[in-house]
């Protein structure tokens, strides 16, 4: 199963099949793209329309582009740069599982796209550089079946048609690509679209639900992409795009035909946009983290898309049967700029105005007298709260404690196991501890520090206390209850393809 990021609703996936004059119109919903927020490669990720939703669907640190839904909707192939440097399509679950390679070529496959029936056609480029000469090929969706398809010259970008049996792509025509159609056999092949000559021209099409209208790009000058639309029988040319400082990518129907999705290459990054069929209302889409969410920490390891890692030398931490475990070791011994021991996961994003979270934590390894806290902490907004292991007498030794920028306060507590709870709200920070099934109860209360909220936890050992004992402790069941985040500027996000709605 893929990393536990719940957000508002789960998602479910849902068949929907090619539209027909009877067929119930699929709901629009979930997004798939890449996105580069992980600092490593470009790994896939969902969100859903609205914005919500947002998780991980991949976890290989590697490039990955073009994602495409299946037409049953449990599956997306994409196309994956991998560990031997050759660019292959691959598929995925729609819940992070079962990621399969499917070829195996020396030259680049890339642009994989779905028949009705559930085959894949893909572009492979012999030379290995996505330029032509090129040519379309089908699979079934385990691989198996390979065969070429016969276009009588290069196939840029081939893309089948929801019904009908034909299949759209790009080829050079004196030095300028123009789109064609043509049945999957090779036959009934005709020009639909006349870029303008000496131009790059047109290419990337997408065929709408329906199968009457394709969406493509067409570049006119070598460094501005807009979006065009054409009737599959190459009538009807309208553009819906006019941007000369912005370049447009990838466009994709949603399942109605309402809207398409595609990405930009804005000045300030590449980002998620959609616009009406009509060519109007654009919208640039949040791919944001958002509440209410949780971390339930049931993958096999750290999202660095959400969470920064701080590991010192004699500690660990990481997720384990579960649950985020952190831990220190007798032998460690405290330094760096502060004197201590830190093992701590903490966001990616902060919170710049009033929030509400919380988690569970339970003590597995506990000396008394260790010098040591277990915390839950908005970093930079001068808040935590705390069970405290200290080297002094009681009631002091054993208890729970919180503290801001302005105050302290501590009660005794023996409780191996409980749940804390940070809140700002109404220019006020608040701490609460829960233990032994009982209600929150609250530690402390401060005015608030307006810095901005790097929200973590984990477990660390201050030098002037530390009695060098052996230290564990599980978190488990984060949950941002409240709060609007703010991400990295740098998070690149791109390939959008529309799925289908969640719930």
């Amino acid at each position: 199963m893929m990393k536990g990021w719940v957000v508002g609703v789960a998602f479910v996936a849902v068949l929907f099949s090619c539209l027909s004059a009877t067929a119930a119109p699929p709901r629009n919903g979930q997004i798939v793209f890449a996105s580069n927020r992980a600092g490593e490669g470009r790994d896939l990720y969902l969100v859903n329309r609205d914005g919500s939703g947002e998780h991980r669907l991949t976890f290989t640190g590697l490039f990955a582009r073009t994602p495409v839904w299946s037409p049953s909707a449990d599956r997306i192939a994409f196309s994956l740069h991998g560990t031997d440097g050759n660019w292959d399509i691959y598929t995925v679950r729609a819940d992070g599982s079962r990621l399969t390679r499917l070829t195996t070529d020396p030259g680049r496959d890339d642009h994989p796209s779905w028949t009705p029936d559930g085959r894949i056609v893909w572009q492979n480029d012999p030379s290995g550089d996505l330029a032509c000469p090129c040519n379309a090929w089908i699979m079934n969706a385990d691989g198996n079946g390979k065969e070429q398809l016969e276009t009588g010259g290069d196939a840029y970008s081939p893309a089948p048609s929801p019904r009908g049996g034909r299949l759209a792509f790009a080829r050079t025509v004196d030095g300028t690509f123009a789109l064609f159609t043509q049945q999957l056999n090779g036959g009934a092949q005709r020009q639909i679209t006349q870029p303008p000559a000496g131009s790059f021209g047109d290419f990337q099409p997408r065929w709408s639900p329906n199968g009457n209208d394709i969406a493509f790009l067409r570049d006119t000058t070598g460094v501005d992409n807009d979006i065009w639309i054409v009737h599959s029988d190459g009538s009807g040319l309208r553009r819906l795009t006019d941007t000369p400082s912005r370049p447009e990518f990838n466009v994709s129907w949603a399942p109605d035909g309402s809207e398409l999705v595609f990405f930009a290459q804005d000045a300030d990054g590449q980002h998620l946009y959609a616009i009406r069929a009509d060519g109007l209302g654009e919208t640039r889409l949040s791919t944001i983290p958002s509440a209410p969410l949780t971390e339930d920490f049931s993958g096999a390891s750290r999202d660095a898309s959400l969470w920064h890692e701080i590991s010192d030398p004699g500690g660990t931490i990481g997720i384990q049967g579960g649950q985020l475990v952190a831990s220190i070791s007798h032998d460690a011994v405290p330094g760096g700029q502060y004197n201590q021991v830190d093992e701590h996961w903490g966001s990616q994003c902060s919170l710049a105005s009033d929030y509400d979270y919380q988690v569970d934590w339970s003590l597995l390894t506990w000396p008394t007298h260790s010098g040591t806290y277990a915390a839950l902490q908005a970093f930079f907004a001068g808040q935590g709260i705390s069970r405290q292991s200290t080297p002094f007498d009681p009631p002091y030794d054993e208890q729970i404690a919180s503290w801001t920028s302005y105050s302290f306060a501590a009660v005794h507590s023996d409780a191996t196991s409980g749940s804390f709870r940070l809140v700002r709200s109404g220019g006020a920070q608040y701490a609460y501890a829960r233990t032994g099934g009982s209600d929150w109860q609250l530690i402390l209360a401060t005015p608030a520090d307006p810095s901005a909220d790097v929200y973590g936890m984990g477990l660390w050992a201050p030098g002037d206390q530390w009695a060098y004992k052996d230290v564990a402790v599980a978190f488990d069941n984060f949950r941002l209850n409240s709060g609007v985040l703010t991400c990295p500027p740098w998070w690149a996000d791109s390939w959008p393809d529309f799925g289908p709605a969640a719930g």
